[in-house]
């Protein structure tokens, strides 16, 4: 019989921390390459499976060899997502596409969730730590 992952929680919203980190990143990127001529802003998408997307796309099946070769893919806890082009806005004179107005919503979205899964995260630890100390504060 296998024991409870007391973690559970944690690893779910840790993988959305990690996703909303990387596409922070993304974000800021489009920002930074607005005078950039030619630049078509990237996005990141996140997908339920990657795996499941591999497999579909070329019908072949990823299988683990060793004990450390794959992360397991169904973990919660695993980001995964894929970077597009987002050329949502009209290109510039310069052929860029970056609407400094647009990205800037999209980061400060973005940091708006990011910090809304920090505080499960942190209302979680805190379930946890109270458990450890048998309800003592």
């Amino acid at each position: 019989m296998s024991s409870p992952n007391l973690f559970a929680g944690i690893d779910r919203l840790n993988g959305t921390l990690d996703y909303h980190l990387e596409r922070q990143n993304v974000l800021v990127s489009n920002i930074a390459h607005v005078d950039t001529p030619g630049y078509v802003p990237k996005d990141l998408a996140r997908i339920d499976s990657m795996v499941a997307d591999f497999q579909g796309q070329f019908n072949v099946a990823m299988t683990r060899t060793a004990g450390n070769h794959l992360d397991d893919p169904t973990s919660p806890g695993l980001f995964q997502g894929r970077t597009f082009e987002d050329p949502a806005a009209s290109p510039g004179n310069d052929g860029n596409y970056v609407s400094l107005d647009r990205e800037a919503a999209k980061v400060a979205a973005n940091q708006v969730r990011y910090e809304v899964i920090s505080q499960l995260v942190a209302g979680e630890l805190d379930g946890l730590r109270f458990a450890a100390n048998d309800g003592k504060g």
